[in-house]
């Protein structure tokens, strides 16, 4: 049987979601770990550097990073994964509705059993997606592969709640 989320997890979800400015809620469905939700927030390098609007300046200087909790329910345990993330806006699709974008990154997972004790492991994330350009509410999917801690191929689906930088 799963566990209720715990207060420390809420409350780092929430933390998360309050502090940066562009926010992001998700659903996710791991190859490993089934079910999950999770919050990010994403915070533009360059805006954050120079104060100013990056939009069309350089590949570097258009870097989002991308903090996030996961928060799964696979049989018989509780795993919790903090990720932090940079993602690089790509290219438009179509009529410049979208956005893909590519990141890479670190994730510390830790896997707690129902009986028994618990694990944290420190691995890479590999991260490809599209963005829909909205001000509010813009749609996002992504594939995340994560290796080195616990192997597995994600879907995420979620929506950015206060835009972002791309």
């Amino acid at each position: 049987m799963n566990r209720p989320l715990r207060p420390l997890s809420i409350a780092a979800i929430l933390l998360i979601f309050l502090l940066l400015p562009a926010c992001a809620t998700f659903v996710e469905y791991g190859s490993d770990t089934d079910f999950g939700i999770g919050a990010r927030g994403n915070l533009p390098l360059g805006q954050l550097l120079t104060g100013e609007d990056q939009r069309g300046a350089s590949a570097i200087s258009r870097l989002e990073f991308a903090g996030s909790i996961h928060q799964f329910f696979p049989s018989g345990a509780d795993y919790t994964e903090v990720n932090a993330d940079l993602l690089l806006p790509l290219f438009r699709l179509g009529d410049g509705a979208a956005r893909s974008y590519v990141g890479s990154g670190i994730h510390l997972g830790r896997i707690s059993p129902d009986v028994g004790g618990s694990d944290s492991k420190l691995g890479l994330n590999l991260i490809g997606g599209v963005r829909f350009n909205r001000p509010t509410m813009a749609p996002f999917f992504e594939v995340r592969a994560s290796v080195g801690g616990v192997d597995q191929l994600s879907a995420v689906a979620g929506l950015q709640l206060f835009g972002g930088m791309f």
